[in-house]
């Protein structure tokens, strides 16, 4: 089961490796770009190939690249669905060029508009990438959200349709299930029956073989509170016994691990880490 964590690009995209194999991690999820700006600068092609040399020597698999927070693929504001479908494509882009196994993407909020009005714009979204040649190389895997707000994606069914919808475009897409969001919206998963109950859910509504990365977060929320906040390993509202179910569940046991937890020191990331290993380690022991 391949464990790694959200990690940083500063001082140039390839130090993201060298911060992850210090952390003795196997997966990694970086940002292409700063996450909160429209502006985009292409990387330097000397830094895409020692990027990806590094990635190569270090045998880390997989590698997630997350979108910018600002695009919104279901946008009822027609200038600013061209403009998140524009960068959209071009983080695919970035994401290919850099060798990366998937690019993870919020699907943003139609405002009052809609569940099947943001089907409908999403579906737009992914003709034009369709169109423009994407997402074959990097495959887009949409993650589910807390439905705080107008956001969409809060419903597994709805990102199940979703990727129905992309099929019969053509373009196989995947998802990325977050514990503290999916906690957040309403899905259970507290102890071993409520894990086993989640993943029939998640087969019947959007499908386990299209389930490919695992965003492993607790929740300062409590359930269906709607609320996105990231909380370390054990110490939210989800609480130690999930976690120990769901990853001992030999449904997702090959699914990668990505941790997004609060970084507030440089402890935080090692600590949570340990966490998640004692677990995975409790589980790979003999009886």
């Amino acid at each position: 089961m391949p464990l790694g964590v959200h990690t940083s690009i500063a001082g140039g995209i390839s130090n993201s490796i060298d911060r992850i194999e210090d952390l003795g991690c196997d997966a990694m999820q970086i940002f292409s770009r700063n996450p909160r700006s429209w502006t985009l600068r292409p990387i330097p092609r000397n830094e895409i190939d020692l990027f990806r040399a590094k990635r190569r020597k270090a045998a880390i698999w997989p590698v997630a690249v997350h979108t910018t927070y600002l695009i919104n693929l279901c946008s009822s504001d027609p200038a600013i669905f061209d403009r998140s479908v524009s960068l959209f494509k071009a983080e695919i882009g970035t994401a290919e060029d850099l060798g990366a196994d998937y690019l993870v993407t919020h699907l943003g909020s139609p405002l009052g508009m809609g569940a099947d009005f943001a089907l409908e714009r999403i579906g737009r979204a992914l003709k034009e990438v369709c169109e423009s040649n994407l997402g074959k190389k990097a495959m887009i895997l949409l993650e589910n959200t807390s439905g705080s707000g107008f956001g969409f994606g809060s419903s597994l069914k709805d990102v199940g349709r979703i990727m129905d919808n992309a099929a019969l475009l053509g373009l196989e897409i995947g998802f990325c299930f977050d514990t503290c969001h999916a906690f957040a919206a309403g899905y259970r998963m507290s102890s071993e029956s409520e894990v086993a109950a989640l993943l029939e859910t998640v087969d019947r509504e959007a499908g386990l073989k299209r389930l490919k990365l695992i965003h492993l977060n607790d929740s300062k929320g409590g359930l269906n509170s709607k609320l996105d906040r990231h909380e370390h390993i054990g110490e939210g509202k989800i609480g130690l016994d999930g976690f120990k179910a769901l990853i001992a569940n030999p449904v997702i046991r090959r699914t990668p691990l990505i941790l997004e937890t609060p970084k507030k020191s440089e402890k935080d990331d090692p600590r949570n880490l340990r966490t998640v290993r004692k677990i995975m380690e409790a589980w790979g022991k003999p009886a």
